[in-house]
Formats: structure tokens, sequence, C-alpha cells
């Protein structure tokens, strides 16, 4: 199947900061095969946009606009029929081995912290490209 065929990894970023939405979406530019298909700030708009959008993969910040990234991935994972082959990982400051659990109890694959694990999460992201152009081949 030729290249531009192929399926990119659609990513929606749940993320209230706009700076670092921002930076973010720069970085994520970069990588070959993923498109961004969509942004929230809030718990309700993120659930909308899944919903709309029915992405690959939704990053998910923790602390929102209004409501919590918890809300999102319970929503998400509580009603997988909704939302298509979503996957989730979490992206924030909070992260307590607690909060953490917490995060993949409610169905995200992985969590990175804001804080020191911006490349983790890029690095995952590439990866998970790969992985799905692999599979469109």
């Amino acid at each position: 199947m030729p290249a531009a065929a192929r399926s990119p990894l659609r990513i929606v970023l749940v993320e209230d900061s706009a700076l670092l939405r921002d930076r973010l979406t720069g970085m994520l530019d970069s990588i070959a095969g993923i498109e961004i298909a969509g942004f929230a700030d809030s718990e309700k708009s993120a659930i909308e946009t899944l919903l709309q959008i029915q992405p690959d993969l939704a990053i998910i910040d923790l602390e929102l606009r209004s409501g919590t990234g918890l809300n999102v991935l319970s929503a998400a994972h509580g009603a997988p029929q909704r939302f298509g082959q979503l996957r989730t990982v979490v992206f924030s400051n909070h992260a307590h081995s607690i909060v953490q659990g917490r995060c993949r109890a409610l169905g995200a694959l992985a969590f990175f912290d804001k804080s020191f694990q911006m490349d983790e999460l890029l690095e995952y992201i590439q990866a998970a490209a790969e992985r799905k152009l692999d599979n469109t081949a």
C-alpha cells in the first residue's frame, strides 16, 4: 500500500494550558505518521471531542479548565463502544503512584509526568505511530 494511503495515528490532546498544548503540538508534528485530530481543555469538551472525532489515541491531562481527566478516562473506558478503538495515556504533573494506579484502573495505557517525561511520551507516540503504519501496510 502506498505511504499516502496509510492511515495516520489520529490523536486528540486534552490539555487546558495553551502554552503546553502548543509546545506539545509542535513536538508531535515532527513525528511521521500522526495527525493531531483535535483538542479539548475541559472534561465536557474532551468527551464531546472524543465522541465526535473517534481518534486512535487521547493524551489526557488530569487537571482541566473544568472537570478532570479522571472523569474523561472513566467515560471513555466505561462505554468503549461509544468511543471506537480509543486508547488513552495520561500526561500530568500529578504523578503520585496512587494517582497513576487510578489512571491505569480507569483504562490508561501509560502515565507520563509532565515534569520530566516529555521525551518518553514522544517516544511512546512515535512507537504507536510506527505500529499503526505497520498494521496498515
